[in-house]
């Protein structure tokens, strides 16, 4: 069994220990400051006698670290070293996890906590549950008034018994044994955990739950930074706040109104412009290319589906058809009777490739896109071009 010193001290990044077995690539210390990760925690980084420990986990109650190539042998004395940046960050991390999730539950008790990924890349939470910003922002604020107010954070091991009274935020479940590690921030938060945390709150420094994601199913990802970090981006994101605000000639406090009522004026603006567009591609005068009527226009913001019925139906009447609706991107429809011999893929082929587009379908029908939407009417015109002739 390893003593496992980061309990007793989560502080403590430079040891010396004795190896007391080895197995390839693996070394078992007698007693190690490495924490293996749990709890959501990612396992710590750092060297044993300078060499970098790749991996550590637990193994059967014991601690073992992945030092490849290592020269290790049973009895030698090792200075180990852990990568101290690294896991002061995960500890903060930690520590803000419990708050933030302790504060969300708080003001809704039936959100579940389903993962937890503290890690040097990423801090997340993912809970099952209705959430929205206007929540997450209240547990912030909660989080940052009780981090301002340097709440000691304590560990303890409690009583099964006790545990399941229902103070303490635990999954029994997951845990075995009589007892029931326990971590307490002031009279914050009370949670079954049995990782490694700061000693004070104002460790922390400061909780941004900068994004707010679907994890499926109706389940959300919280992700969040911390520290000097979180403190950084939130001036970021309130000097672009203060900008849009100058752009948009309206005071900071109606910010948010102000772009939610352009974002209607242009959504009533694009439906407007959808039904004209629906009229003009009911209206297309056929222009004579090589005998052949033909149907094209460029026209804004054209449902695919609407460019396929009115294709189908010109194709139908004999006629053909060059369709092409401008969005985001250009999107094209294009049909003509089948005895008129035309192959429109070959004409697809020859045109939209070379454009940066796509498209398929059957020679007396096609459909596909291109990616820049300022080309439309460059593709029309080669389109044109092409059937004029004759290809």
């Amino acid at each position: 069994m390893t003593v496992r010193l980061y309990q007793r001290d989560p502080y403590l990044f430079e040891f010396e220990a004795r190896v007391e077995e080895t197995d390839d690539a693996w070394i078992r210390l007698d007693g190690s400051a490495f924490y293996p990760g749990g709890g959501g925690q990612a396992a710590d980084r750092g060297t044993i006698h300078g060499r970098g420990v790749e991996e550590v986990l637990e193994r059967q109650g014991s601690i073992w670290h992945r030092v490849p190539g290592h020269p290790f042998s049973i009895g030698d004395m090792v200075w180990c070293s852990v990568d101290w940046d690294n896991r002061y960050d995960l500890m903060k991390g930690h520590t803000a996890e419990h708050m933030l999730f302790g504060a969300l539950q708080r003001m809704m008790p039936e959100l579940e906590l389903l993962k937890i990924e503290i890690t040097p890349e990423q801090k997340r939470l993912t809970v099952r549950g209705p959430i929205d910003r206007d929540l997450v922002e209240s547990a912030e604020g909660l989080v940052n008034q009780a981090i301002s107010e340097n709440l000691e954070v304590t560990r303890y091991e409690m009583d099964r018994e006790e545990a399941e009274s229902g103070e303490v935020r635990a999954k029994l479940e997951r845990i075995q044994g009589d007892t029931v590690d326990v971590v307490e921030i002031g009279d914050f938060d009370c949670a079954a955990c049995a990782g490694i945390h700061v000693m004070e709150t104002g460790e922390v420094g400061a909780i941004l739950v900068d994004r707010i994601s679907s994890a499926g199913g109706g389940d959300h990802n919280l992700d969040f930074i911390i520290g000097d970090e979180a403190i950084a981006r939130s001036m970021d994101l309130a000097h672009l706040a203060l900008r849009a605000a100058d752009a948009l000639a309206c005071p900071m406090e109606n910010l948010l109104r102000t772009m939610e009522n352009m974002k209607a004026d242009a959504e009533g603006l694009r439906k407007a412009l959808s039904r004209l567009s629906k009229i003009s591609l009911e209206n297309i005068a056929p222009i004579d290319v090589e005998g052949m009527q033909v149907h094209a226009a460029a026209l804004p913001g054209i449902p695919r589906k609407e460019l396929i019925s009115r294709a189908e139906t010109l194709r139908e009447r004999g006629h053909l058809a060059v369709l092409v609706s401008v969005d985001d991107r250009v999107e094209f429809v294009m049909s003509c009777p089948s005895e008129s011999g035309i192959d429109l893929r070959r004409l697809v082929d020859s045109v939209v490739k070379d454009m940066g587009g796509s498209g398929g379908g059957r020679p007396d029908f096609v459909q596909g896109g291109i990616a820049d939407h300022s080309r439309a009417e460059e593709f029309l015109r080669r389109i044109l071009d092409s059937l004029g002739e004759g290809v």
